[in-house]
């Protein structure tokens, strides 16, 4: 089995998994065309979008949530292609008291570009987790997290970020961004981390993590990078 094959596999496992907790799903294929899935929803919602394209083709999946009044918005966005453009974007926002905003975004490609981008927001003593994930062979991965987590007066506010470019003979650029805040006695804690594989080619991984607490809060920060 080589590689391609071997994260093609895996992806599709992923898709499977992700799929079977969502309540939204979003599919598109196209062969030698464009591929595009969208999937949204409001409230306490689990999204799920996939878009795959071969010969050549275009592949756009994309996720947006929102969650009210401590709901949750979750989701994953996967989109593959062969010998073309992959992007995957994910985004979620949740408010209130206990809020959860978790979004992972995967792009694959074999000798094309891959693109993932994710981007969680909490507001209210919530969490907001990002994972993002682009992986090509012999082509270009491209990938980017944003978490930003805030607390309310005395709350916790929790943002992690994970970025995740691999590149198989081709180059790759992660970036990781990640940005937690909070006031009156509550906890910030931001934990960011960005991985650039190349696998002895290009690559290039870039992270940056903030934590503020004020009016006597609590604040940590963490985070690592690998450049490969």
């Amino acid at each position: 089995m080589n590689r391609a094959t071997l994260w093609m596999g895996t992806i599709v496992l992923l898709a499977f998994a992700a799929e079977a907790s969502s309540q939204v799903t979003a599919r598109s294929y196209s062969d030698g065309g464009v591929a595009t899935a969208h999937a949204s929803g409001v409230g306490r919602t689990n999204l799920h979008a996939e878009a795959a394209a071969s010969r050549g083709a275009q592949a756009h999946a994309r996720i947006s949530g929102t969650g009210l009044r401590g709901g949750y918005a979750t989701g994953t966005s996967i989109a593959v292609s062969d010998r073309g453009r992959a992007v995957s974007d994910a985004h979620s926002d949740a408010r209130g008291r206990g809020a959860r905003s978790h979004v992972e975004s995967v792009a694959g490609s074999v000798r094309g570009v891959a693109i993932s981008r994710s981007n969680a927001f909490a507001r209210g003593n919530g969490q907001a987790v990002s994972l993002s994930t682009a992986t090509a062979h012999r082509g270009r991965a491209v990938s980017q997290a944003d978490a930003d987590a805030r607390g309310r007066r005395g709350g916790s506010a929790l943002a992690e970020s994970e970025s995740v470019a691999d590149a198989y003979r081709g180059s790759a650029v992660s970036r990781s961004r990640v940005e937690a805040r909070a006031s009156h006695g509550g906890r910030a804690t931001s934990h960011g981390q960005a991985m650039g594989l190349g696998w002895g080619r290009r690559a290039n991984a870039d992270v940056r993590v903030e934590s503020r607490a004020r009016f006597g809060g609590r604040s940590h920060a963490s985070g690592s990078h690998l450049d490969w």
